[in-house]
């Protein structure tokens, strides 16, 4: 790796860390390059500002969670073991990978920018693995055949309503264990119970 492409990374992964801990607003480039070890010349020559900078990590996030992620729909498994599967990798992104810090800071920094949001929100948490599977599985004549929008879009409110919501506002802690477990059940129990293709008698 080049040493711009080093200084590059330093750069990303220090901001990463003061947009969790300080927010955006009270984000500090000094910080981020001292943290970066990087002069402040070298970190405006790489981000030309604080905001081109965030969009820059979030961006960074997702297009990794979008290249490694994948869901395959298997016809020899049953529609809950896959989307139970699915569902609880979906929480340990939320949770490992982008983190309720940083979501926290998305969300707030949305409310304050809203062009900005608008912006981000077509990129941000990556639905197309889901999708996919979605697909998939009408195909398969295992789901009902529906607006793929529309089923990502019911099955992504009842996850971030149970799993990413409460956690961002505080309401409650990351969810874990059999906390989790019995999250994760209703989420695939309520959306399956309203697509899953019913068996003839």
């Amino acid at each position: 790796m080049k040493q711009t492409e080093r200084k590059h990374l330093a750069i990303i992964e220090a901001a990463k860390e003061e947009f969790i801990t300080h927010g955006f607003l009270a984000a500090n480039m000094d910080r981020i390059s001292t943290e970066a070890a990087v002069s402040k010349r070298t970190l405006y020559r790489h981000f030309e500002s604080k905001e081109v900078l965030f969009v820059s990590v979030l961006t960074i996030i997702q297009e990794s969670v979008a290249e490694n992620i994948k869901y395959e729909f298997d016809p020899t498994v049953t529609l809950t073991e896959q989307l139970t599967a699915i569902t609880r990798r979906e929480a340990d992104i939320l949770y490992s990978t982008y983190g309720i810090p940083l979501s926290r800071t998305i969300v707030v920094e949305f409310l304050r920018q809203p062009e900005l949001a608008m912006n981000l929100i077509k990129d941000l948490y990556s639905t197309k693995a889901i999708t996919d599977w979605f697909q998939q599985a009408i195909a398969a004549g295992c789901l009902v055949d529906k607006n793929l929008m529309l089923l990502t879009s019911i099955y992504m409110s009842l996850f971030q309503g149970l799993l990413f919501w409460p956690q961002v506002m505080n309401v409650l802690p990351n969810s874990e264990g059999k906390v989790l477990e019995d999250h994760i059940e209703t989420v695939v129990s309520v959306f399956l119970a309203s697509y899953k293709v019913k068996e003839l008698p």
